[in-house]
């Protein structure tokens, strides 16, 4: 392709086949291919003057990430855990082992439900983990 046929918008992935179902980017320019980008030579770099990739690119860096659905409400707390009664015969871990330990914890209490912007104030506990 010679430069001339370059500047006047000949470049291959602005040509397009069918004017009825012209693919254009956001300023209204036709792209007939956004899979392939301009680069300098069969192995070259890709070239800033891409304007369709950069845009591509520009979509994807600025795409807004939704929030955690899963415990995306929910409270915890501080607290304590104390042995009333050892149990060595149902487990090894130390917490287990001593009557009247007291073992510092931190809980969290899921509600599920909710999204951004709703109250805080629910508390329909569907889960929780320690």
């Amino acid at each position: 392709m010679s430069d001339s046929e370059f500047r006047k918008g000949g470049a291959p992935h602005h040509r397009t086949t069918d004017p009825e179902r012209t693919m254009t980017t956001q300023q209204g320019a036709p792209v007939a291919d956004d899979q392939n980008s301009l680069k300098a030579g069969a192995r070259g770099p890709t070239l800033l003057e891409d304007h369709v990739m950069r845009e591509k690119i520009f979509h994807f860096d600025h795409e807004r990430i939704p929030e955690r659905v899963v415990h995306a409400r929910g409270y915890g707390v501080h607290g304590h855990f104390e042995l009333t009664r050892a149990i060595p015969e149902l487990s090894c871990a130390d917490i287990f082992q001593r009557e009247g330990e007291r073992t510092p914890t931190f809980t969290r209490f899921s509600t599920v439900a909710g999204s951004k912007g709703s109250p805080d104030l629910a508390r329909d506990v569907r889960g929780f983990a320690t």
